[in-house]
């Protein structure tokens, strides 16, 4: 073989080599601390809840992991975390609640008015924070976490997830699920159409709700449903401990089966385990076109999503800048959808005016991170007419029409 055949194959080989590697999941870190109950992507770093070693804090996308315990003093079993503008959330097991406003340096604790310090999920908007308690219900503090109020339920639901989106919310627990369509002054029961009532996690898009329950698979409802849907066809066990939307992907961690992938064109799910040693998942997160799936042996794992989502290179690239799209519906009586893109985190306001220009209405007003969001105008108190929603932020405005009709 002369010097150039040989320089051929080296190269083959080293392609092959690489293709082999960024094609399937390949190991961030093993943190050694029991698991990973939470990953959180606050835009700038990825944060990881353990149950045994506390938080851990990634600055490099996953090259490596920095335990950020100061303030936690004992509690280091953490269950879910949030973040909101330059808060960083932290539900513990035992400790109740802890915040920081350094990203995570130094963690204050915060449980006045709280019912219970077991905390199983956060979740954090303009509104307040959200902490759903395993036992309690759920509080809600609109001070980040200085005081606290009950919000849902009662004493006595083992909780397991909540989904709050707009007016729509919903609470998954071990006996169903409980909603609210009115921002949490009314809620019902609402498990029509489920077989299993374990429900472990919900979740929700622009105009769906999704329910992962251990032993009934994967549902959905659509905005303003009356009943949940199965859609179970390709997964290999209907036991989901988990669900993660990443704009309008879904994928599912199944119990010891690792990572699936719901594939909207054939309607079923696609195991996505190339590489994966490790499948039993417990969080999921996705930060600059990776996916990122923590397990039960405190490993994280990391794969790029263009090799799971095919053409999401393209969708990622041709959104760069700020989109504001029509509403839906339109005409509408009395709520209405918005949805728009912000290409990074910034501070952004979403307004309604009248058709002589007057301001009706402040729909948002707060700092959002970079992807797709959708916010509800409630047009009840209005009459009907002609109105116009700009949305802003620095220098970018873009104004569009909208009509109520009652």
């Amino acid at each position: 073989m002369n010097k150039f055949s040989k320089l051929v194959t080296i190269l083959s080989l080293i392609i092959l080599s690489n293709n082999c590697i960024y094609s399937q999941w390949n190991m961030s870190v093993n943190l050694n601390g029991g698991q990973v109950n939470h990953l959180l992507n606050t835009g700038q770093y990825i944060f990881a809840a353990t149950s045994a070693n506390g938080i851990y804090r990634s600055d490099d996308n996953g090259a490596t992991w920095i335990q950020k315990n100061t303030g936690l003093e004992n509690f280091l079993l953490v269950q879910t975390m949030s973040a909101w503008n330059n808060y960083v959330y932290a539900g513990t097991s035992g400790g109740g609640f802890f915040y920081s406003a350094n990203f995570g340096d130094e963690w204050i604790q915060s449980n006045q008015g709280i019912g219970q310090l077991n905390i199983k999920k956060l979740m954090s908007d303009s509104t307040g924070v959200y902490a759903g308690l395993i036992f309690a219900g759920i509080y809600r503090s609109t001070n980040s976490g200085l005081n606290w109020s009950r919000f849902a339920l009662g004493e006595g639901d083992l909780l397991y997830s909540f989904s709050f989106r707009s007016v729509n919310l919903y609470i998954g627990l071990e006996g169903g699920i409980y909603r609210s369509t009115n921002s949490g002054v009314n809620w019902a029961v609402f498990i029509s159409g489920l077989t299993n009532l374990s429900v472990r996690s919900v979740i929700q898009s622009d105009d769906k709700a999704y329910c992962g329950t251990f032993g009934g698979g994967v549902y959905y409802s659509d905005f303003g449903g009356s009943q949940w849907h199965p859609m179970n066809s390709g997964l290999p066990d209907p036991e989901v401990r988990n669900l993660y939307l990443f704009g309008t992907n879904l994928f599912a961690a199944i119990e010891g089966n690792g990572v699936y992938f719901f594939n909207r064109t054939s309607e079923s799910w696609t195991e996505i385990n190339q590489g994966l040693t490790d499948t039993n998942i417990s969080a999921m997160t996705v930060k600059d076109n990776y996916i990122y799936a923590g397990t039960s042996a405190g490993k994280i794992w990391k794969r790029p999503l263009s090799e799971i989502i095919t053409g999401i290179n393209q969708n990622v690239s041709e959104v760069n800048d700020f989109r504001l799209y029509q509403n839906y519906p339109n005409p509408f009586n009395p709520l209405t959808g918005i949805s728009f893109y912000i290409p990074e985190r910034n501070f952004v306001t979403l307004k309604v005016f009248d058709n002589t220009g007057r301001e009706v209405s402040e729909i948002f007003s707060g700092v959002l991170s970079e992807g797709k969001h959708i916010k509800y105008w409630n047009g009840e108190n209005h009459s009907s007419g002609i109105y116009y929603y700009t949305l802003q932020s620095g220098s970018f405005s873009q104004t569009k029409k909208f009509a109520l009709i009652k």
